[in-house]
């Protein structure tokens, strides 16, 4: 079995016990199942980022950057998934913001009704607003850091790169070649 192989069967083999360990927690639901889910998510997820790397020439891109040699448009597009392709697949497939945006206004909503209501129940309602807010916020800054993200690098990218610019592309690929081996 080749490298390429190998690296697809981890992905399978990680894909199915995340599914059959998602299966469980929608037969017994409880927060040590899905607190299980959790992690096993977090680990294919990591699966999935080594199957990345291994399909990417991060170091002859690294390499180019730190010779400041020009980049190909395979070059640009290796450099792109790296920095922001995550992001990228992150806005192409997210079909919830509209749906957060809402419920973040309704529960802003909800909230500005309960500020004359200062009682104990007042107060443990607007404590429940405020988890929930929590809960949909950081999708949201997410959402919105990927978009930005994304757009920069867009931005960026019209341009030609000046010395400063191959360090420091070089050093943020660097970077993440070495955060990503662990």
């Amino acid at each position: 079995m080749g490298d390429n192989e190998k690296v697809r069967a981890a992905v399978r083999a990680e894909v199915k016990a995340t599914l059959e360990l998602a299966s469980r927690c929608a037969g017994a639901e409880s927060s040590d199942n899905y607190g299980l889910l959790e992690d096993q998510v977090g680990e294919l997820e990591g699966v999935a980022q080594r199957a990345f790397e291994s399909q990417i020439d991060g170091g002859g891109l690294l390499s180019k950057l730190t010779q400041m040699q020009p980049l190909t448009s395979g070059d640009w597009q290796n450099l792109e998934l790296l920095m922001v392709g995550e992001a990228e697949s992150y806005l192409k497939y997210e079909t919830e913001f509209e749906h957060w945006k809402g419920e973040v206004r309704q529960l802003i909503e909800e909230m500005g009704k309960l500020e004359s209501s200062m009682d104990i129940d007042g107060l443990m309602h607007l404590r429940a607003v405020c988890q929930e807010l929590r809960g949909v916020l950081p999708d949201m800054v997410n959402y919105l850091d990927a978009k930005e993200r994304t757009a920069k690098f867009q931005q960026a990218r019209q341009g030609p790169i000046d010395t400063e610019g191959y360090r420091v592309l070089a050093e943020i690929v660097e970077k993440m070649l070495s955060s990503e081996k662990k």
